[in-house]
């Protein structure tokens, strides 16, 4: 008898919607318990949210409205996806119950792709496709196979619907390789703009977005390669060009905000062979929790690489598996870069594991297609890969309930308390935190950076250190400095202690997820910052030494690595006045710090004098030197002795300089000792 048509496509949807979402069952029915609202193991989750409210609202690629452009998003595309779902009406913690309707749409849809990935090229086929034909029905298992990656698809973020784009992304691949020849530039093409799409939703899916690209070219058989390339990869080239040119005029960097944050090579103190150092600890740890112990240990994890090599030695498939299995291995190479890769479950190895996975599916096929004792080998093998990890599901599910329990008795409790306080708080300063402005609806300023604020750059401040994030509020009014703080205290020491006055905290037991136990709240007082835009009567210039806004405006230039770290006091000036807070650096003997005279206004060459900032210590000696377009005026470097300073006040070191003009670089070498410095005013009469 035969089947009707439509009963193959339902039996296997079937097939796919009952692992993926018994999988999200056995995920979230747990988490949902713990919490009583909607589950999330991390609170990153609620920073996507943040940001998907603001698009909702009309201000995209904005954390909070009003706050200006950030470039603090991981994904570009994922905030786009979840907005809808705040229209309709999921709002507060029930906008993750759309996420994971997301989730759930984008692993079918992941399947949905392989399935195509897998179908006969000819139709019917022969003995090698009837005996490989059973991977197809087998693949969804692939998916849900690796409880720490399912930790990742069901956790909010937007790793599932990564999984979906890189499935549409395979399947582009291979129709631009098997498009008919007046068909297959623009087949190209869309290939190129989904390739666009990959590196959008999550960025270090470039290192599978340009081999795929070089696959596309490699198959563009009596067409131009070049230009094959050229289509499959121009888009992805636009779509970073045009994000760094959108960073770098709404911020003044490059780089988006989450890889100055946390790239190690970002970190201006360690020398090179630290920062090696901590890349090859971060490559050890992800290779072994990764890509070993997730996928069965040492005695199975090998399975996964080798039915993907077994792809990339299959004529048929090696086009995707190669790029796959690069993409995989270089998206771990990347994510090493990044200081916090050992942390928060593993879920910046995830990109490598889902294509590690997919290699293994087209592997499995691969081999299955050799004959009836080769599909045998498949079957033995696919049993093993996917048996093999399951010890991991009561572990990584009760982690996940843990976690989403860590977030909502800490983050969402925070937040409900401040939305409670009366009166309501103006701002609040947080650091990395989405749930806490997000939930209580009050506006906040992203201490680390990732949130963003009217272009300052935080996230570079908060590497330097905490004492340049204050000298940033400073910048700020007043009456738009933030009023509370949200903070761990041993992660801001130098601004909760000196700046904060502790009201409240909320501290959870069990703690597997957040920084620490505990997150308190103050209440700020800003007494012993200068008012924004403060300057000293007779100055024609100044540099604040550790503001990094001023600092660049200066070109200055402190010693680096190990040199120039971030201090900070609040001390009263020598006349008595009322203490001031000041940050600085710390220019170790030997070392200097440079900076280029830059007034508000044109300076004509003449004498001024030097007024430095510093605090106290004992005898110091500095060399004082300028230079006017490469040349060294007077006699060179002068030394400046500077007796012992008492600790209780600010002290100020004169050096007359014969002349001085704007562009001059100015150079400033400890000779003897360590030299503290904090502001430089450059006076005339």
């Amino acid at each position: 008898m035969r089947r009707p048509p439509w009963l193959r496509p339902l039996l296997f949807g079937a097939s796919a919607a009952i692992p993926v979402l018994g999988a999200a069952a056995a995920f979230y029915g747990p988490g949902l318990a713990r919490t009583g609202v909607w589950p999330a193991p991390l609170d990153d989750v609620y920073i996507h949210f943040g940001f998907a409210r603001a698009a909702a609202l009309g201000h995209p690629f904005s954390w909070i409205p009003g706050n200006g452009y950030s470039s603090g998003g991981t994904s570009l595309t994922y905030p786009l996806v979840l907005a809808p779902g705040y229209l309709l009406g999921f709002r507060g913690p029930w906008l993750g119950l759309f996420a994971a309707l997301v989730a759930c749409a984008s692993l079918l849809d992941l399947c949905r792709s392989l399935r195509r990935l897998l179908a006969p090229r000819a139709p019917g086929g022969g003995p090698a496709a009837r005996s490989s034909r059973w991977v197809a029905w087998v693949a969804p298992l692939f998916v849900v196979a690796v409880p720490l990656l399912d930790w990742s698809w069901f956790s909010g973020m937007e790793v599932a619907l990564l999984g979906a784009v890189l499935g549409r992304a395979l399947v582009a691949v291979r129709r631009a390789e098997l498009a008919p020849p007046s068909r297959r530039p623009a087949a190209q093409l869309r290939a190129g703009l989904v390739l666009a799409l990959l590196v959008a939703t999550r960025p270090e899916a470039v290192a599978l977005a340009a081999p795929l690209a070089v696959a596309v070219a490699h198959a563009a058989g009596s067409l131009s390669a070049a230009a094959a390339l050229a289509r499959a990869s121009s888009p992805t080239a636009l779509l970073l060009a045009a994000q760094a040119a959108a960073n770098r005029a709404f911020t003044g960097e490059w780089g988006a905000a989450g890889a100055v944050r946390k790239l190690v090579l970002a970190n201006p103190y360690p020398a090179p062979i630290e920062k090696a150092a901590e890349v090859i600890r971060n490559l050890a740890a992800l290779r072994v929790q990764a890509l070993e112990s997730a996928l069965g240990g040492p005695s199975y994890a090998w399975i996964f690489p080798l039915l993907g090599l077994v792809a990339a030695l299959d004529r048929r498939a090696r086009r995707l598996a190669v790029p796959l299995l690069v993409g995989a291995y270089g998206s771990l190479l990347l994510v090493a870069l990044n200081a916090t890769a050992r942390y928060q479950n593993l879920r910046y190895a995830a990109p490598a594991l889902m294509m590690l996975l997919a290699a293994a599916v087209l592997g499995t096929e691969a081999l299955a297609r050799r004959g009836r004792l080769a599909a045998a080998l498949a079957a033995a093998l696919a049993l093993a890969a996917l048996s093999a990890p399951a010890a991991w599901f009561p572990r990584q599910i009760d982690h996940f309930a843990r976690a989403s329990a860590n977030i909502a008795g800490q983050h969402v409790e925070v937040a409900r308390r401040l939305a409670a306080r009366a009166p309501r708080p103006r701002r609040v300063l947080l650091g990395d935190a989405g749930a806490i402005p997000y939930l209580s609806g009050i506006p906040a300023i992203d201490g680390l950076g990732l949130g963003g604020y009217r272009g300052l750059p935080f996230a570079r401040a908060s590497v330097h250190g905490v004492p340049a994030v204050v000298e940033l509020i400073e910048r700020l009014g007043e009456g738009e400095r933030p009023d509370v703080f949200a903070l761990y205290p041993s992660w801001w020491v130098g601004l909760a202690d000196v700046f904060g006055r502790r009201v409240d905290a909320v501290k959870i037991e069990d703690n597997v997820m957040c920084a620490a136990d505990e997150k308190v709240i103050y209440e700020a007082d800003w007494s012993a910052l200068a008012p924004p835009g403060d300057r000293r009567d007779g100055a024609v210039d100044q540099l604040d030494v550790a503001d990094l806004v001023d600092e660049r405006a200066h070109g200055y230039a402190f010693p680096s690595p190990r040199g120039g770290w971030v201090v900070a006091a609040v001390l009263p000036d020598g006349d008595g006045g009322a203490p001031r807070f000041d940050a600085g650096r710390l220019i170790p003997e030997g070392r200097e710090q440079s900076f280029a005279i830059a007034p508000p206004a044109a300076l004509a060459g003449g004498p001024a004098a030097l007024a430095l900032r510093t605090d106290g210590g004992g005898p110091i000696a500095l060399g004082v030197s300028v230079e006017r377009t490469g040349v060294l005026l007077g006699p060179g470097e002068e030394r400046v002795e500077v007796p012992a300073r008492p600790a209780d006040r600010w002290s100020e070191i004169r050096v007359p300089l014969r002349d001085v003009a704007q562009g001059d670089i100015v150079r400033i070498r400890s000779i003897q000792g360590t030299f503290r410095s904090f502001h430089v005013w450059l006076l005339r009469p």
